[in-house]
């Protein structure tokens, strides 16, 4: 099977000096071994992606806020191939029939919280913020005052695209949630002057453009809203509403199980959440859905896939078990290889992070 991270590892260990680490006190994951002999297990650094023999050997990570820790973010399809937005680190795309896995980086990547993949018109854009409490750098001091920031496929860069103050709000106001819910975008925006936080709530239709030649931005389309209004439009809709290709693996659950799923699909704007009530804490899953294939695959390492034929039948696959405090959080498909994601949770703080690399069983 084609490695499909192995340029990567050299890339950025070439790049940055990075050499493997120790091997750690105590193991990341289980010393349960990947069913599959190709299977491979990744990690990250500061300063990249590293390959680890096995899970024991991943070096040990000192706990730090989600926002500021390295560690898939989100994943999303960017111009028909599937990517990872790696938080601190950059986008990296998967590997397709013509090419191997690439990362691209940018200056705010280091200095930003990575929190989304989105859709602006036929452009791809990432969505940054600094945390005012966690971060040491201010948005006046560490890279290009925006939220959103375009990817350009053809030459891997970054530029930025729109900043708060585009949208009439203040310089330094941070965009703590942007998603698209239904026919709308709904945004926060988080201000913190002295001991006072304000936020700003929008909605819009569309992501507000600038005039090319102007650079002004039409904001006719923009709307605040109350805190209640809000909320209540954010809401997740109901596993009912779900792509009608997920639908077979949802009437698998137990119809008491509390759950969460973030969807992604080939063309939707942004990931779509859907959540169910239920017995217990409320499960997290991540799914896929698309003309060809359908998966999901929750925190525990089940993983569900389903051709998008009416005769393929649900395949049900259990990844490693990860030791406790750890959880599989992301994944995309490459060909005929999972990457899953994975990384060790402290309420709201991460230790080490990584990938899983593993091939579908054969008739999947």
């Amino acid at each position: 099977m084609k490695r499909t991270l192995t340029m990567i590892v050299i890339l950025l260990v070439a790049l940055c000096g990075c050499s493997k680490g120790k091997a750690a006190d105590g193991q990341a994951v289980s010393d349960e071994a990947p069913t599959q002999k190709s299977s491979g297990w990744y990690y990250f650094s500061d300063s990249g992606i590293h390959p680890a023999e096995n899970p024991a050997s991943i070096p040990p990570r000192k706990f730090v806020p989600w926002t500021e820790a390295v560690r898939v973010s989100d994943a999303a399809v960017v111009n028909d191939v599937p990517a990872f937005l790696i938080n601190r680190l950059g986008l990296m795309t998967g590997a397709d029939a013509d090419k191997a896995s690439e990362m691209h980086t940018a200056q705010f990547f280091s200095q930003s919280t990575a929190a989304g993949i989105l859709r602006v018109g036929d452009s791809t854009a990432v969505r940054m913020y600094r945390n005012s409490f966690f971060s040491e750098a201010s948005p006046t001091d560490s890279g290009p005052n925006a939220f959103l920031a375009a990817y350009e496929p053809e030459s891997g860069r970054f530029n930025a695209l729109l900043s708060s103050a585009d949208l009439g709000l203040e310089a330094d106001a941070q965009c703590v949630s942007l998603d698209r819910f239904g026919s709308m975008w709904y945004a926060s925006f988080k201000t913190v002057k002295g001991n006072k936080v304000d936020f700003d709530y929008l909605e819009f239709p569309e992501i507000p453009a600038k005039d090319k030649s102007s650079g002004a931005v039409d904001l006719s389309g923009v709307k605040k809203l109350s805190s209640e209004s809000f909320q209540k439009s954010v809401t997740p809709f109901g596993l009912s509403d779900v792509p009608e290709t997920l639908k077979p693996m949802i009437a698998k659950l137990p119809e008491s199980l509390a759950c969460t799923i973030r969807v992604y699909t080939d063309s939707t704007l942004s990931t779509q959440t859907y959540a169910r009530r239920g017995e217990g804490d409320a499960l997290e899953a991540v799914a896929y859905a698309s003309k060809d294939r359908s998966a999901m695959l929750f925190s525990d390492g089940t993983f569900y896939y389903r051709g998008n034929n009416s005769s393929d039948s649900i395949k049900t696959i259990q990844l490693p078990s990860l030791s406790r405090g750890y959880v599989y959080t992301s994944f995309i498909l490459t060909g005929n290889t999972l990457l899953a994601a994975w990384e060790e949770q402290r309420f709201f703080e991460t230790g080490r992070s990584g990938i899983l690399e593993t091939p579908l069983p054969d008739g999947v």
